[in-house]
This record gives structure tokens, C-alpha cells and sequence, in this order.
């Protein structure tokens, strides 16, 4: 795993000192052969095994708790796979621009350190790659991001990110303090437990640190102008896989450790989790910037997925991981969709738009599949996963529920309305000249059409891989409440 681990680091130390004229080759052919790694690691791992391809090296760190100690459960393997995909598409997408040598070095240190996060079983060595994780989008989004008031939207993303993760590490901290354990390694730490004002201190911290990264209502007022100002290929980031960090988070550290005590904040938690999916989806559907409603939308899935992972259910947990790599893989698309259409039209504003279907018939035929996806269709990849959420909600509490449930004629009513106002109806002038769509966009459109359909009728594989993490955690949660 080590080596695996490695070999972002030494492209992208090599993709710093590039030559501009060669690097976006090499980078696109270096993400294409990580994403391909990452499928062989996938189909190589056992789930009767809960950590597989491990490493161990106590000297790391030293001192400090930390120790290079890295290993991927189901979950783990799952994000490993999402964040070389993301990066691919990253790659893909930025061969028409003309970034500098900087932007592919941030990008492959980036994958390098969400491959540390996902497979980190140290607490301390978790931190350091959720920090290092965060240095690259900082310097993309500054340097690359565009609009009025980038600033202020830089400003707000770095203070709520980087006070988010001194919760973090004070939860870890505080760990130590009343534990009076010198190890931070997770099965060392699983073996202890947080006791009085510690634990709700160190449970409501790792909530605060994760929850701004989701975001989870009320922590994500940093998210929307972000993702509006950064570059495609910056939100594309923040919105395919650096958000699982949070969620991946949620289930790694704080899940575990959960006791009777606190039933009172998992309520209110997972009340706040609903009440982000039904705001974040009518924000959206009133909204006529295409980034904008993509990242309200966002918004609402992913606090979907938080309110999943608060049930403690063992059906939560199956649905919350497998729409992670399901959100992760359609956001993705739906950035994509939003980029070619500013590059071919000139604007992304629905009220500047109309009329692309009779310009690009092909290209709106895989946009309109990837938009069925996210608005969980059956037999497409959002369905099995968005299903399973909402019934382990409904069996928490059904009012709840109930509630969450109504996302579903929201996310169809915002989607829908995209399609409907983007790609039917009267060519509208910025329109009237699209731009055509290059092969290499419809292919890899086309790769994530294929996931939709493969992953919604046949979501079984990973489900199968995900049940006995999530049975793990179902039989601990029940263990330390009995």
C-alpha cells in the first residue's frame, strides 16, 4: 500500500518541474494508468478481510502517536477507486486549457494525500493527510478560480475548512487527555472509551471538523461561492471526492466510537442532516447559475447521505457508502455537462440558454442519462443507494422519514427544469453558435453513462463488498449499547 501511496507524490514532484508543453500529456496519461491501478486493487480485494493490503512502519511520526500505519477497508478501497476517477476526469477535462505546470503538481499532491486520508489507520497520520489534502485546492481555487469577489469566497472557504480541522485535531487531543492511551492507531483506540463531558466534547468537535468539509447545514455557507469561483476542474475536486473526506470521516473516527449517552445529538444531527437536503434542494430549483444549482444540489445528497450515516443503521450504512461513489461519479458528470456548455456557449446561465439538444443531439442524450442518474431514477446508479438512506431513516423515525423523502420531487423538479430550460425549446442566441463537442468529451461522458446504468442494475458487487464493514459497525454500535 506504501507504494501505492508513493507514486502520486513522485509524479507530481515531477509534474512541478515540467515543461509546460509536455506536462498535460503526461499528467493525462499518469491519471489514466492510476485509475486503471486503482480497478486492479479493487478486484484484488477480499471483504472477508476488514483491512487489506496493510503497512506498517512505527518510526513515522514518531513521538507524536503517529505511525505509517495505512490499510483499506470496504469503504477505503471504494473512495481509493473515486479519487483516482476524479482525477482522471480532471485530467481529461484540462487538456483543452492552458494550465501551467503548477496546476498538475497541486492536482497529483491532492491525490496523494486523499489516498493518505482513505487509507490512514492512525489518527495522527489521518490529520496530516487531511491537512496536506487541503494545501493544493487552496492554491487551485486562488490561482485559478475567476468572478467578482474571488477573495472574499477564498477568504471564507480557507477560515471555515481550516478551523474546521482544529476541531479535528482538538477531538483527538482530548482523546489522548482522558484515555491516557500514547497511541493514536484506530484498533488501540477502538479498545477505549470516552466517558461525561469528554465524549460529547469529542463526539459534537468531530462533527463541527467533518461537517464543515461535507457540509452538513448549518456548516456549509463557504460551499456555494466556492465552487462558483474556483475552476471546473476545482470544483469538480471539491465536489467528487473532497467532500467524502467528511463523510468518510464520520464513519472512521466517530461512528466507532459512539455510546448510549448521546442519542439526544444523534437527533439533532440527523434532524439538521434532513433539513440540508430539503434546503439545499429548494435553493436549488429557484437558482439560474447551472454551478450554483449544482452545488445546492449537492448540498441535499450529501446530507442525505450524513442522515443515513446517523441512523446507525446497518441499511444506512450500506446506502451512505454506496451513494458516496455514486454522487461522487455523477457530480462529476454534472460539472463536466456545466463546463462544456460555458466553453461552447459562452455562458452558464439558464436564462441565457435553450435549444441545445437540436445543436448537440449526442451530447444531450448522455446529459440528460446523467441527470436521470442523479435524480435517482430506477435502474440508474442513484436509486439502490438513495432507496436504502431513506429507508433507514424511515425506520429511525418515520416522520423523519417522511420529510427526507420529499428531496425526491425536489431533485426531479430542479433537473428536470435544467434539462427542460438548457436543452429544449427555441435555440436561444448564446446557443445559436454552440460549439461542437469534441469525441473525447462524449467518450468520457460516455464512461459515466455506462456507470449509471451499470451500478443502478446491478448494485449488488458493491453492496456485497460493503456489508461486512457495514455489519461491523451495526454489531459495535449494538455491542456498546447493550
Amino acid at each position: 500500500m506504501h507504494l501505492i501511496l508513493i507514486l502520486p507524490l513522485v509524479v507530481a514532484i515531477i509534474a512541478f518541474f515540467m515543461s509546460h508543453k509536455l506536462v498535460k500529456e503526461f499528467s493525462l496519461a499518469f491519471s489514466g494508468a492510476f485509475f486503471l491501478l486503482s480497478l486492479y486493487v479493487l478486484f484484488q480485494y477480499n471483504p472477508l478481510n476488514y483491512y487489506n493490503f496493510t503497512y506498517y512502519n512505527e518510526s513515522f511520526l514518531a513521538g507524536t502517536g503517529g505511525s505509517l500505519h495505512l490499510g483499506l477497508d470496504s469503504i477505503g478501497v471504494l473512495m481509493f477507486v473515486l479519487t483516482n476517477f476524479v482525477v482522471f476526469y480532471v485530467n481529461i477535462l484540462a487538456r483543452n486549457k492552458s494550465y501551467t505546470s503548477d496546476f498538475y503538481g497541486c492536482i497529483f499532491l491532492m491525490q496523494f494525500a486523499l489516498i493518505g486520508v482513505f487509507s490512514s489507520l492512525n489518527a495522527i497520520l489521518f490529520y496530516f493527510f487531511w491537512e496536506l489534502a487541503l494545501l493544493p485546492i487552496y492554491y487551485i481555487v486562488y490561482q485559478w478560480g475567476s468572478g467578482k469577489e474571488l477573495n472574499k469566497a477564498f477568504v471564507r472557504f480557507f477560515v471555515y475548512t481550516f478551523v474546521g480541522s482544529l476541531f479535528i485535531l482538538t477531538s483527538f487531543i482530548l482523546f489522548a487527555i482522558e484515555t491516557k492511551t500514547t497511541s493514536f492507531e484506530i484498533t488501540e483506540m477502538a479498545k477505549n472509551s470516552l466517558t461525561g463531558p469528554t465524549q460529547i466534547l469529542y463526539t459534537l468537535f468531530l462533527i463541527i471538523g467533518f461537517g464543515v468539509k461535507i457540509p452538513i447545514f448549518p456548516l456549509h455557507s463557504w460551499q456555494a461561492n466556492t465552487y462558483r469561483k474556483a475552476p471546473a476542474e476545482g470544483t469538480i475536486l471539491l465536489s467528487g471526492i473532497m467532500l467524502k473526506m467528511g463523510l468518510f470521516g464520520l464513519i472512521r473516527w466517530l461512528v466507532p466510537f459512539q455510546e448510549e449517552s448521546l442519542p439526544i445529538i444523534q437527533k439533532i444531527i440527523l434532524a439538521l442532516a434532513i433539513f440540508g437536503t430539503i434546503y439545499g434542494a429548494a435553493i436549488a430549483l429557484r437558482r439560474n447559475d447551472l454551478k450554483l444549482i449544482a452545488a445546492f444540489s449537492s448540498l441535499s445528497h450529501v446530507g442525505l447521505i450524513a442522515a443515513g450515516i446517523f441512523s446507525y443503521k446497518y441499511i444506512g450504512f450500506q446506502g451512505a457508502v454506496f451513494q458516496m461513489l455514486v454522487h461522487g461519479i455523477n457530480i462529476v458528470g454534472i460539472f463536466y455537462i456545466i463546463d462544456i456548455i460555458e466553453r461552447s456557449s459562452g455562458t452558464r446561465y439558464l436564462s441565457e440558454l435553450g435549444g441545445i439538444a437540436s445543436k448537440a443531439p449526442v451530447f444531450s442524450t448522455l446529459a440528460f442519462i446523467i441527470i436521470l442518474g442523479s435524480i435517482a431514477v430506477p435502474l440508474t446508479n442513484g436509486f439502490p443507494g438513495e432507496f436504502l438512506l431513506l429507508m433507514s431513516v424511515f425506520i429511525y423515525q418515520p416522520i423523519l422519514g417522511a420529510i427526507a423523502g420529499i428531496t425526491i420531487i425536489l431533485g426531479a423538479a430542479y433537473m428536470l427544469r435544467v434539462f427542460q430550460r438548457a436543452f429544449m425549446g427555441e435555440v436561444s442566441d448564446h446557443v445559436s453558435e454552440f460549439k461542437p463537442v469534441s469525441n473525447a468529451d462524449l467518450y468520457a461522458l460516455g464512461l459515466i453513462v455506462v456507470l449509471v446504468f451499470l451500478l443502478g442494475i446491478y448494485p449488488q458487487y458493491v453492496l456485497d463488498l460493503t456489508a461486512n464493514g457495514s455489519q461491523y459497525l451495526t454489531n459495535l454500535l449494538e455491542l456498546k449499547n447493550n
